[in-house]
């Protein structure tokens, strides 16, 4: 029996997408000011200087979400959120590299 190996091709939208504040509270189901406590923390970083003109990526989505997460169901402030966050990365990356191999 022969195997065949498909080949998927697609384009990642994640640093593409453009989301206003009140997009991405609508996507989070979060308020602005839970949106905005996260910037003043750099959990998310939008572009734009002013609150009226900031845009957010694609993965602000998931950084939101995940921070929303880890606050209810863990208890855990913005401060451990950000560390968190960071570490959930840097071993998401370490997870992609060693599938590479």
């Amino acid at each position: 029996m022969q195997q065949t190996m498909d080949i998927l091709n697609g384009h990642i939208i994640e640093n593409e997408t453009r989301l206003t504040l009140r997009q991405l509270c609508d996507s989070c189901a979060v308020h602005a000011e839970y949106v905005i406590e996260l910037v003043n923390e750099g959990i998310i970083e939008p572009s734009g200087m002013e609150k009226s003109h900031w845009c957010f990526n694609g993965i602000s989505i998931n950084r939101v979400r995940k921070a929303k997460h880890l606050q209810r169901d863990l208890g855990i402030n913005l401060a451990g959120i950000a560390l968190a966050l960071e570490l959930i990365e840097q071993i998401d990356a370490l997870h992609a590299k060693l599938h590479q191999y």
